[in-house]
């Protein structure tokens, strides 16, 4: 047991990582390997799903003193995003990722359709672009001849355990939409509507079981060793609640990337969620009320695009501002998610003055992502009647030290960071460990990391409660603007 290794796999947004960690805990190796996105102004965000199996190989072929100990896989991924496949496992198009928006006016037909989402799907679930329905409507109407094509509709960690193990298989959350997430059965008359029939909805079961054991052909092309397990998996937001151990106590969470997951669990989950969502607890050991925004790592990389220099130096220079009083910065340069679902909404500096420098400019895209999170915690927690005095914080929040003043002054609470370069390959680690013990609670004791506590001062409460109120007030301007040329045409 002492060589015995646990593989963690994330498919995620802008690369595939690989955590190895022995069954104790202790880490041996991180690696990651990036993966392109093809993006168009008209709202195009596609992956090549070929390149998810790319990255395993390479991650494979280059660390094959490891792979030979792996005794099981855990897998996360992006969602939701839409990967086509026939009977082969062989995607028949590019990956719809999340970040695709171009089903704008579907999410709208759904929403005419449907109305509230909650009876039909089992939970709350915003008729958003970027939700699979919306993407799958879209297909029906502009690529008919892909929906003769599919066999299945996987999501990319799906799509990489069915080339592990030869099996077509999700779990319900990550199939939300196309499933109910409470029966786990496909939501046959919504398919019906948007021109899908009910058998492209895969095998369905719980993220910490076994879809599998790697197959001969999967062994021999990726080095692996024959048989061992692959966990079904989670989506790349639960893989983060679970290495945050979210999953095991009612607790407030940020879990930042990209972009970011926010929201709070609970044992007493509201019936609705309205603008956010909820993961029942037929889908997970703790009912979680929670929202993805849009821009959380993307604003960092906008604002550093924009001065011509590195993330890391856009920290570093964010850390130099010597301002009482930052600009209010709205982090919608791609528009948003959670809470407000407009994909027409933009970003703005409001506040700007003749003293205003580079400094201020980088500290207050900072404080805009983590105010516009702010919110979404409070929205979960107001849905949930719970208030959490301390918030979790995974990701780069987490792990970055630098961020540790903006999130007391902005969040105005306690805090607690999660120092891990990547929470969701532990929490595939975890789910790949639970496979073999059979006990989700004991592997994430077992796999799980401590945190670092701080808690803010009353001048920095203070300010969290101005500042954020004046971001609610610019807020409240942008959505002004973005109706008015909604109501141009």
């Amino acid at each position: 047991m002492a060589n015995d290794l646990i593989l963690g796999l994330d498919v995620g947004t802008s690369s595939v990582k690989a955590l190895f960690i022995d069954v104790a805990g202790a880490i041996l190796k991180r690696v990651e390997v990036k993966i392109a996105t093809t993006t168009s102004q008209n709202s195009v965000a596609e992956q090549n799903a070929d390149d998810y199996l790319a990255a395993l190989a390479e991650i494979s072929k280059n660390n094959s003193n490891l792979i030979a100990n792996v005794i099981a896989i855990g897998l996360s991924g992006h969602t939701p995003s839409v990967v086509c496949v026939d009977s082969t496992g062989s995607a028949v198009r590019p990956v719809m990722t999340w970040q695709d928006n171009r089903a704008t006016k579907e999410a709208d037909d759904l929403l005419t359709k449907f109305g509230n989402p909650f009876e039909i799907i089992g939970t709350s679930l915003p008729w958003s672009a970027s939700a699979c329905p919306a993407k799958l409507f879209w297909l029906a109407r502009h690529e008919p001849e892909i929906v003769k094509k599919t066999r299945w509709v996987l999501q990319p960690k799906d799509f990489v355990g069915m080339h592990l193990t030869g099996k077509a298989i999700s779990d319900p959350w990550s199939s939300k939409g196309i499933c109910n997430v409470l029966t786990r059965a496909p939501i046959s008359n919504l398919l019906e509507f948007i021109g899908w029939d009910s058998k492209v909805v895969p095998e369905l079961g719980d993220g910490y079981e076994s879809r599998g054991g790697v197959s001969d052909a999967a062994a021999k092309k990726f080095r692996l060793p024959v048989g061992i397990p692959v966990s079904i998996g989670w989506s790349d937001a639960m893989c983060g609640m679970v290495a945050l151990n979210v999953m095991s106590e009612p607790s407030s969470f940020i879990i930042t990337g990209t972009s970011a997951i926010v929201g709070a669990s609970t044992r007493t989950p509201p019936k609705d969620g309205g603008s956010l969502y909820i993961i029942p607890n037929t889908c997970a050991p703790l009912a979680i009320t929670y929202g993805p925004t849009q821009s959380s790592g993307s604003a960092l990389s906008w604002i550093s695009t924009l001065l011509e220099i590195s993330q890391d130096e856009a920290i570093n220079l964010a850390g130099r501002s010597e301002s009482p009083d930052l600009p209010i910065f709205l982090p919608y340069i791609y528009g948003e998610r959670a809470p407000l679902w407009r994909t027409d909404l933009q970003g703005g500096f409001y506040g700007i003055g003749g003293a205003t420098d580079k400094s201020d400019l980088a500290a207050s895209v900072l404080e805009g992502i983590s105010f516009a999170e702010k919110q979404v915690i409070e929205t979960a927690e107001a849905l949930n009647h719970s208030v959490n005095q301390l918030i979790k914080l995974g990701g780069h929040a987490g792990n970055d030290q630098r961020w540790e003043n903006i999130r007391l002054k902005t969040l105005g609470r306690e805090i607690s960071r999660y120092e891990d370069t990547d929470t969701t390959t532990r929490g595939s680690a975890i789910l790949a460990h639970a496979v073999i013990t059979k006990n989700l609670s004991e592997s994430t004791k077992r796999l799980s990391f401590n945190s670092i506590k701080s808690t803010p001062s009353e001048l920095q409460k203070d300010y969290s409660k101005n500042k954020f109120n004046e971001f609610l007030s610019a807020q409240a301007e942008a959505l002004r603007l973005a109706d008015q040329k909604k109501e141009r045409g």
